[in-house]
């Protein structure tokens, strides 16, 4: 059969497997469901899918300024989709699909319809991939096919692709990087290598980081695994793998160096609780929804001849070291970047252990039958210890059925391969594991994906309501953005801090692992404002706090009518629809300020959260020691309010509820204000550290607080709350223990607010893309211009045609010092070190194209000599 036929057949071999293995979701795609986690999968990826593809498709491919309160989207969604290579592949497919009118303008239907065909697509290419690198280790073709599948098809596989599409990139890029390492020991050809760096590097620097430890732990194997006599010597593959892994990041440092500086740039509390070396539970045999074994691997791993062949020992041996691995939260830790333990790593376990089988299947003929036959033992032993020692399972229980019903199949075939050892019969043996396997990893989906993990709630009818993003939601945004010929931001979320993304709107909230860490701050320690949630990796809203609102952009909040309703000062009713209701804020400040008072962030550091505020309303708060005024002070009321347990007991700073619900009754003297708004602080801890997460209200704002045991709590327990003027405040908490203490109480007039308003100017300012052009003639000889556009590094900015210094200016936004006169301001942002990048990325380019010249003639040259010889 000629050489392109059998590329064909493979391919077809591929593609029909990967179907196989995707009937599960396939049925349920036709039954209205989709390949979508409820959680992650629709807060984040289908949202982060659709903002990128607006911004990439109108050519704005750094900056957005709806990536919540604005963010660079190439460096901080880099850990997601903005330099995915299967993305970045699928969004021009996309887009040429929506020019030639074959699908409707791309919304996140559109981006939840594509997660099954790109996973076929992806799972078909990856397989291909292990069977090439395989086949280069002289694995012949068929078992090389059959290993292939067993790593594509894995049940760690389409985990990642349910609930964080992007993890199952790094099925694509192993391979090459186990090519490339085998290419420099074996041929002294750098270039593979090379080019698996870069794209690895590129598309993802997370797991770039993730399976550089395994390329490492593979290369230091092989040397002491050595698969052929003619290999490098170590000192010699150094300079190979050095000066390749340099030019592979330089090449990928486009991407990687600006990833990496957001990741650096991000908040989250450090995971102090301690992590056990070894602890893991999970039943790799049975039901793990990570590294489910299957029993062919288990089969030949015990066939104690196979460990002579060098190849076999090498898969076999770090396969075992990856099984420990699964069982290490320390491990687990190690793998993502030393923080809480997660396992995400599975996909480089499931590569050897593909390897293992593809190897050991072409060694069966080569060993004693009864060598074989203590291998079936062997496993039958294994899998009933296993569902001996998981107290969740036992052989009563239907899934241990299934998976015994499968495991005695395959070994059943195999004893009968054993007995006769005909060519035939292995043929039927490979077909039962294949018709084992292939439901059981359907089967799997279902059980650990559908039913445990809700993925069966994933439904094109969901996605359409009201509880994540409807079409009327869609048309009154619509309608209140379309009459407002400014920049404005409003406020609406349903059950997600990514509602702005998806009906394409400037919100004040977003959900993402990679955050900018001043803006992180903000929220969390210079100004206290509660979000109505606790949780990392997010911000949302102002607190109802008018002064943020005003200042921040925030012109319009939406409200479901059925939910009550409490806007915060200076908002009114402005439009509604059947359903919804949005208010707009009278008071809103000009998007760009002027102001000659400056004060001291570190001087700022005694005063509260409503004292900063007003600092922000009457000057610029700056980072850098320039000062003109002094913040004023403002009364603590506390002495002149009586505190009343209600439902329970509070003493020295600890409250007990023994009720439902009970708390502080906070009653204030008659001499204090009746009228605009009170700022109440203090500290709350639940002092029982297993109690779960918690609702707290104080009168009309509702918030919730994480458990203690929660990786997601931002170990934030000092609050600010905003209410209503009243002559009570009533915090209200569950039944429990709790320490509150550190009261204090402040109240907001808005006298600030309204001068504020009333003096101030507008100034044009234009808004494109990456760039913020402000126009300002500056006849009072004011000081400073600040714009609520969010400090982060890659801002620039230049004052007629001249650059100058950037100020962080309110704690987290830009800020410039003005000239006399006229002031032509152009704030631009670029990813960081955007030009020395771009010379690095071609100039390691054009070095890896010269080395690779140079190896090239020098291998001609050594062949030419070598003949003349």
């Amino acid at each position: 059969m000629k050489r392109s036929w059998k590329v064909v057949l493979l391919v077809l071999a591929a593609l029909t497997f990967a179907i196989l293995v995707h009937m599960h979701f396939i049925r349920e795609y036709m039954d209205g469901r989709f390949m979508l986690g409820p959680n992650d999968g629709m807060a984040q990826m289908l949202p982060f899918k659709q903002h990128l593809y607006d911004q990439y498709t109108q050519g704005n491919f750094f900056y957005s300024f709806s990536f919540g309160l604005g963010g660079g989207i190439y460096s901080q969604l880099a850990y997601y989709f903005s330099t995915s290579i299967v993305y970045l592949f699928t969004l021009l497919v996309i887009k040429l699909l929506d020019i030639a009118n074959v699908i409707g303008s791309p919304d996140v239907i559109t981006w939840a319809k594509a997660i099954l065909p790109v996973s076929i697509i992806r799972l078909t290419a990856a397989l291909l991939l292990a069977v090439g690198v395989f086949r280069y280790l002289r694995i012949p073709l068929v078992p090389a096919f059959i290993g292939g599948c067993f790593y594509a098809g894995s049940a760690i596989y389409f985990r990642h692709v349910v609930y964080w599409e992007f993890f199952a990139n790094a099925f694509l890029w192993l391979p090459l990087l186990v090519l490339g390492v085998e290419k420099i020991i074996r041929e002294r050809k750098p270039y593979w290598f090379i080019a698996a760096v870069a794209i690895s590097v590129f598309d993802n620097f997370y797991f770039s980081y993730i399976s550089f430890i395994f390329i490492g732990i593979y290369a230091i194997a092989r040397w002491f695994i050595k698969l052929s006599e003619d290999e490098l010597p170590i000192k010699s593959q150094l300079l190979f793998f050095i000066p390749s892994v340099l030019l592979g990041f330089g090449i990928g440092s486009i991407s990687f160096i600006p990833s990496v500086y957001a990741f650096l740039n991000n908040y989250r509390p450090a995971f102090e609780d301690p992590i056990p070396f070894y602890g893991n539970d999970d039943n790799i045999l049975f039901t793990s929804r990570t590294l489910l074994l299957p029993v062919l691997f288990v089969f030949l791993i015990c066939v104690g001849g196979f460990y002579k062949n060098k190849l076999f020992r090498l898969f076999a041996l770090l396969s075992i070291l990856f099984i420990f691995f699964q069982g290490s939260p320390r491990i687990a830790s190690i793998f993502n970047g030393f923080s809480a333990p997660q396992y995400r790593f599975e996909y480089l376990s499931m590569f050897v252990v593909a390897g293992t089988i593809a190897v050991g299947l072409t060694q069966l003929h080569k060993v004693r039958k009864w060598q074989l036959l203590v291998a079936i033992g062997l496993t039958v032993l294994l899998y009933s210890l296993y569902l001996h020692h998981d107290m969740t399972l036992d052989l009563a229980d239907d899934w241990a059925k299934y998976v015994w019903t499968g495991v005695a199949l395959v070994l059943l075939a195999f004893l009968f391969y054993i007995l006769k050892r005909k060519a035939w019969m292995l043929g039927i043996c490979l077909a039962v594991v294949f018709a084992t396997y292939i439901p059981l990893i359907n089967a799997h989906q279902e059980k650990q994906l559908s039913e445990a993990g809700n993925v069966e709630n994933s439904t094109q009818q969901l996605l359409t309501s009201d509880k994540y993003a409807s079409n009327e939601q869609r048309g009154l945004i619509d309608d209140v953005l379309s009459s407002d010929e400014s920049f404005a931001r409003l406020e609406w979320k349903t059950n997600d801090n990514n509602t702005n993304m998806l009906l394409g709107f400037p919100g004040i909230s977003i959900y993402s692992s990679i955050l900018n860490k001043e803006l992180l701050f903000f929220y969390y320690h210079d100004l206290n404002i509660d979000m109505k949630r606790e949780s990392v990796s997010r911000y949302s809203g102002f607190g109802n706090r008018a002064n943020l609102y005003s200042m921040l952009n925030g012109k319009y909040i939406m409200f479901d009518k059925e939910e009550k309703i409490a806007a915060p000062y200076g908002f009114r009713p402005y439009m509604e629809s059947s359903n919804y209701i949005v208010y707009r804020n009278d008071n809103l400040l000009p998007f760009a300020r002027v102001t000659a008072a400056a004060f001291d962030e570190k001087e700022m550091e005694s005063h509260t959260p409503l004292e900063r505020e007003h600092a922000m309303l009457d000057g610029i708060i700056l980072s850098d020691g320039r000062s003109t005024e002094e913040a004023e002070s403002l009364p603590d009321l506390m002495d002149k309010v009586s505190v009343e347990a209600a439902g329970g007991t509070y003493q020295d700073g600890q409250l007990q509820v023994d009720q439902t619900e009970g708390g502080l009754d906070l009653k204030l003297g008659d001499d204090l204000p009746q009228t605009g708004d009170y700022y109440v602080s203090f500290y709350l801890k639940n002092n029982d550290a297993s109690a779960p997460l918690y609702d707290l209200t104080v009168n009309e704002f509702e918030t919730n607080r994480k458990s203690q045991q929660s990786i997601y709590r931002t170990k934030v327990d000092e609050l600010t709350i905003r209410v209503k003027a009243t002559d009570t405040i009533r915090i209200r908490l569950p039944e429990g223990s709790y320490t509150m203490e550190d009261f204090r109480l402040q109240h907001e007039d808005y006298h600030m607010l309204d001068s504020a308003v009333a003096e101030a100017e507008d100034i044009p300012f234009s808004i494109s893309h990456n760039q913020v052009t402000v126009d300002y003639d500056n006849l009072q000889e004011d000081s400073y211009l600040k714009i609520p556009v969010p400090y982060e590094k890659g801002w620039q900015v230049t004052v007629n045609g001249e650059s100058r210094e950037l100020l962080k200016a309110d704690y987290a936004f830009l800020g410039v010092q003005l000239q006399n006169g006229e002031n032509h301001i152009v704030f631009t942002y670029r990813p960081p070190y955007w030009n020395i990048l771009v010379v690095l990325c071609i100039g390691s380019l054009l070095v890896s194209l010269v080395w690779g010249i140079l190896l090239r003639k020098r291998h001609m040259a050594g062949e030419k000599g070598e003949k003349e010889a």
